[in-house]
């Protein structure tokens, strides 16, 4: 089959990883044809295509992508979307999510015998997106957030609490699977330790308390850091990524500027070596609607680098993680930072976690061992059961 996979995010953001990953499983584990479409991250009115693993990848011009609340909104990609899906012959296409350049051209474009197929990755309308609390624009968010998982043949969701979502929206639980978040354990693996300080001119005997970028939990983070050096000495805080000013004000409002240090920008080669300078890997998560809908994809990350990993118990991921004793899932926030002071005492609670959560990991959320149930979603037959349990969801 021919399947068009439509991403409303910029290349190498967020659901792009999760839909270039289902298109390589259509492509070499079912034989598909698939182009996946994203927004270029810098290019304002060029397109560019490649082919990675056998999936072509498209990223269209970005102008116009902040112009519209919720973003999405890069016209000239939108009307390009809108003749790709008419034109070239497709038999599924795939919207992940439902913003402007993803729901127009469904709208627009899609044709009598093209499947529509859904993904559902995170709850926005009154959640993730905030617009300043306004209730009109929550209404008309809510409605094109939930418009195209009506219109779609087959919607997948990435947490108990978007499956609670979609059926209670009326959708039958035949046109709803589970599907979650993989990693690729075989790239995102343990790295030398050493090496990584070495190259980040961090010391070797530091507590490297270490994070990918996300916005939300980083003032927590720094705060629990700041906690957690009255405990431990030599904490140090790394944030592997680029940071900004805001990350610059955070650290020295919570009088950590000292102990503070970002890699910058790096390349997917580059992430796992430098994650190994870690000893612990951290994420509070408030206890807000967005984080229980979330299924955070670092989370893997960190679990298959081989370090321990400490996380709130917000959403499904940290529930599974504690059915495991694959990770330390702490109660709550205000738990964190002495948890989290243990954990960088404790080298021996720190290798029991790195080892269990790294198994755990491999064994049940391996892209290759949720690979059959992406694919039998995409073509329509029954989905397996997956390894991962499934929960009530705690909305």
């Amino acid at each position: 089959m021919r399947i068009l996979m439509l991403n409303a995010n910029l290349a190498g953001c967020g659901t792009y990883h999760r839909a270039l990953w289902f298109g390589r499983i259509c492509a070499r584990t079912g034989g598909h044809e698939v182009t996946v479409c994203t927004v270029a991250p810098t290019a304002a009115l060029r397109r560019t295509t490649s082919v990675l693993d056998g999936v072509r990848i498209t990223e269209g011009p970005r102008w116009g992508y902040t112009w519209m609340p919720g973003r999405g909104s890069n016209w000239l990609d939108i009307l390009w979307r809108w003749r790709e899906l008419r034109r070239g012959g497709y038999d599924i296409v795939y919207a992940f999510e439902y913003h402007p350049n993803v729901a127009w051209p469904v709208r627009l474009g899609l044709g009598r015998g093209q499947a529509l197929l859904s993904d559902w990755c995170d709850w926005y309308a009154g959640a993730a997106n905030v617009f300043r609390g306004s209730t009109i624009l929550h209404a008309w968010d809510r409605r094109r957030e939930e418009a195209i998982r009506h219109a779609a043949a087959r919607v997948s969701v990435i947490s108990s609490v978007l499956e609670a979502r979609a059926l209670g929206m009326g959708l039958g639980p035949d046109r709803v699977s589970l599907l979650r978040e993989g990693v690729d354990t075989s790239h995102m693996r343990p790295h030398d330790q050493a090496e990584a300080r070495r190259t980040l001119g961090i010391a070797q005997d530091a507590r490297v308390v270490a994070t990918l970028t996300d916005g939300h939990a980083f003032p927590l983070l720094a705060a629990a850091c700041a906690e957690a050096r009255h405990r431990v000495p030599r904490v140090c805080l790394l944030l592997v990524g680029s940071s900004g000013p805001g990350h610059r004000a955070i650290t020295a409002r919570a009088g950590i500027a000292d102990i503070f240090v970002a890699t910058g920008r790096c390349t997917d080669d580059a992430l796992p070596r430098l994650l190994a300078a870690a000893d612990v890997f951290a994420l509070p998560l408030a206890d807000t609607l967005a984080n229980r809908a979330r299924f955070p994809h670092k989370l893997g990350d960190y679990l298959a680098c081989g370090r321990a990993t400490i996380v709130s118990g917000v959403g499904d991921y940290p529930r599974l993680l504690a059915a495991a004793a694959a990770a330390l899932v702490v109660p709550d926030l205000a738990a964190f930072p002495g948890q989290l002071a243990d954990l960088l005492a404790n080298e021996g609670l720190r290798r029991q976690y790195a080892d269990r959560g790294r198994a755990w990991v491999a064994r049940t959320l391996d892209w290759s061992v949720l690979a059959p149930e992406i694919l039998a979603f995409v073509e329509g037959k029954p989905v397996p059961t997956p390894l991962v349990t499934t929960m009530e969801p705690h909305v």
